[in-house]
């Protein structure tokens, strides 16, 4: 057999070819699996790829012309070749099972990481030595069991590589295109547009070679063409006009090749080091001038056009001001009240029953919110549990919380930070905690203050994660059983319907019960019906005026477009932020309350109606005039945040994205992906449609809220700050 004497064009092209084909499919498998990647992105998200296929290419072109070299002096047995192809995946398979055991063994034995990174990479070197030296029995044996296959006509099929290997890549492409729309639920933590992405390019790679080598008149015309086109669209993506910004939703923080590519180009080409770019639409506009760009914070009336959106800004701030964090303690309630705090994970408001939710996921949830108060639209701070419970326990952002160092999240909280539970104990009462998952156990400086931390129903956890009766059984009992001089305050969080989701025995199943949210769906009914007795407790053992009982869910749970692969977490749209919270005091039972509410108003309500003093760094306000009265809560905006606080001690930015909400509206600054979007919130339960180009003047202002809020949470950012990398050579 011998190589094409044009071997350079060949494959080159082919390359070529394969990486085009490659970015494509990655860009369609990401139209299927990410609500913001459209199909018009294609061509800018191959042209971001571009420079890498280019070098891919130029640098296959060495590799191939010194294979052939070695191929005209000694070529492979045919059968030899196919044999070694079958085997390959289990060589491969073997080497993989043994990196990661070595991985997970080294994992915390070595003290410096990057000693342990070296000896990691040595051991696995070594390990693909070993199974390469050995791998020469199982070729052998393979390529017996093919010669005697071969015997047969049907069986000398097999010697076809050329096409059995490339279909048999083309359908494990096509297998990863469709299954986020088959099993949207299935695998989710596989990104399949990588999947899909390398399948594409290999199996195009031999057709292509062979394509060219049998047809030699297709090289010319490719060979002026395709390069080309190639490079044009790598400028095109490179110099891309802010009017399509959009686009780099294909690109940015994707689970693809090209993002992974604008990654690393990010940062040397942010000249100013004020993380925006001013290509790839990337909107700074002062490229050299690191007080100007997309992420500053726009100064009113001074002339200058900070934040690069194209005027300076005029408005007054006082169209934006938060509610009274304390008023004067109502009548009617004792001073000291027992407490009662239930809360559960990953629930969203409008996935309950009395949220309106067309499936009656929570029957005794809605029956009790009607002897109580119901926020409508109460929000959390983050989407998930490390990040959300700030603003629960201590009315803050997770950034302002002071933090422990350790090797993990989540991060505890030092023994003097103020909190609910500090609150309650420094007020006299029995604090009692019963957490419903072991993650908590592990944390417990989220119940700092609450004196008995009491984990015996939780270990009687059954296999599938559900405890809800036990937890239950256990409150009840402390309840009926508490006769102690101070007043109770207990706290018990729920977990059962938390992913991932099974349905418990004796749950009502709802659809044909196989989906993710209808496993979720009953989970949640499951949990309900534990729910439903506590209620009852509480209301037997105490008179309305001796007791205040509050639900929620410290984040939503979604499972629309934008949640397919992670249903909390990764983003802050409005579906997982939006949590219930019901209040049931002796006052302003059977109330459903408009107006914006949220965790951060927890703290300040309780300690209103104890008759304390609030902090001056709570963010939230007093819940108490709206409970009485029926009105709605004073506040203009909340806010929501994801911010990192591990990214610190990597010398990253930790505010990677941060909101602001009105009664309408919803401005999100994804600083991260470089997206903003201004939403008409309740009537876009997907964040998806962007209203700032028909307002202009309205994202502007809500643009700078939004900014002022994040230098004023940098001001005051204290979690992991110390033990960042600048923080510990100041130090030295």
């Amino acid at each position: 057999m011998r190589m094409p004497t044009d071997t350079s064009r060949v494959a080159f092209l082919s390359l070529i070819l394969a990486g085009v084909l490659a970015l494509s499919v990655e860009a369609l498998a990401l139209t299927l699996s990410e609500p913001t990647v459209a199909l018009w992105m294609l061509p800018t998200h191959v042209g971001v790829g571009g420079p890498l296929v280019l070098l891919g290419a130029a640098m296959g072109v060495v590799v191939a012309r010194s294979w052939a070299g070695l191929w005209k002096e000694r070529a492979p047995a045919p059968l030899t070749m196919v044999a070694g192809l079958v085997s390959a995946p289990a060589l491969l398979g073997a080497w993989i099972a043994v990196a990661t055991l070595v991985t997970l063994k080294l994992d915390g034995r070595i003290a410096t990481p990057w000693m342990g990174a070296l000896l990691g990479a040595l051991l696995s070197a070594v390990a693909a030595g070993a199974i390469l030296a050995m791998s020469s029995p199982l070729v052998l044996l393979v390529r017996r069991l093919l010669a005697r296959v071969t015997k047969h006509p049907v069986g000398r099929f097999i010697l076809r590589a050329a096409l059995w290997v490339p279909a048999l890549l083309a359908g494990g492409a096509l297998v990863a295109l469709i299954m986020p729309l088959v099993g949207p639920g299935a695998l989710k933590v596989l990104p399949w547009s990588y999947v899909a992405t390398g399948c594409a390019g290999l199996a195009v790679l031999p057709l292509s070679w062979k394509l060219l080598s049998a047809r030699p008149a297709l090289k010319t015309p490719l060979m002026r063409a395709l390069p080309t086109s190639l490079v044009l669209l790598s400028v095109f993506a490179l110099m891309m006009p802010r009017a399509i910004e959009r686009a780099r939703s294909s690109f940015s923080d994707k689970p693809a090749v090209a993002s992974h590519l604008y990654s690393a180009l990010a940062g040397p080409l942010d000249f100013d080091e004020d993380g925006a770019l001013s290509l790839y639409a990337g909107g700074d506009c002062a490229p050299f001038d690191a007080s100007r760009g997309p992420h500053q914070v726009e100064t009113p009336n001074d002339g200058v056009d900070q934040n690069c959106s194209g005027a300076d800004l005029a408005f007054d701030v006082a169209d934006f001001s938060p509610g009274p964090r304390r008023v004067e303690p109502p009548e009617g309630i004792h001073r000291r009240p027992n407490m009662i705090l239930v809360t559960t994970d990953a629930l969203s408001f409008p996935h309950t029953s009395a949220g309106g939710y067309e499936r009656d996921t929570t029957p005794h949830l809605a029956a009790w919110a009607e002897r109580a108060t119901v926020y409508e639209t109460a929000f959390s701070i983050a989407t998930s549990t490390r990040l959300a419970m700030p603003g629960l326990i201590a009315s803050k952002m997770n950034s302002q919380m002071r933090m422990l160092d350790r090797r993990g999240h989540p991060y505890p909280y030092p023994s003097d930070e103020v909190t609910l539970g500090t609150m309650l104990r420094d007020a006299g009462y029995r604090t009692v905690h019963i957490p419903g998952e072991r993650y908590f156990t592990r944390w417990r400086t989220h119940a700092l203050g609450f004196e008995e931390f009491d984990t015996r129903a939780y270990k009687s956890t059954d296999e599938n994660g559900h405890n809800s009766p036990a937890l239950t059984e256990r409150a009840i009992e402390i309840i009926e059983e508490h006769d102690d001089d101070r007043p109770l305050a207990i706290w018990v969080h729920y977990f059962d319907h938390h992913g991932p989701y099974t349905i418990p025995e004796g749950a009502k199943t709802f659809g044909k019960g196989k989906s993710s949210m209808e496993r979720f769906e009953s989970e949640l009914w499951f949990a309900d019906q534990s729910w439903g007795r506590l209620f009852e407790a509480v209301e037997a053992r105490w008179e309305p005026e001796e007791y205040v009982m509050l639900f929620t869910a410290d984040h939503g749970e979604a499972f629309d477009a934008n949640h397919q692969r992670h249903h909390h977490g990764y983003n802050i749209f409005t579906r997982p932020l939006h949590v219930p919270l019901i209040i049931q005091a002796p006052f302003g039972r059977g109330q459903r309350i408009e107006g914006l509410a949220g965790h951060i108003d927890v703290l300040p309500t309780l300690a209103n109606l104890l008759d304390l003093e609030p902090r001056e760094d709570w963010l939230g306000e007093s819940l108490v005039p709206s409970l009485v009265a029926g009105t709605p809560p004073q506040k203009d905006v909340i806010h929501s945040l994801f911010y990192i606080p591990e990214a610190a001690k990597r010398g990253e930015e930790t505010f990677e994205m941060i909101g602001t909400r009105t009664d309408d509206f919803y401005y999100f600054d994804d600083r991260k992906n470089g997206v903003r979007r201004l939403i008409r919130w309740r009537d876009d339960p997907l964040d998806a449609h962007d209203v700032s180009k028909e307002d202009p003047e309205r994202a502007e202002i809500f643009r700078y809220i939004t900014g002022q809020r994040l230098q004023w949470l940098r001001e005051r950012e204290e979690a992991l700050t110390p033990f960042a990398k600048d923080a510990e050579k100041a130090n030295e």
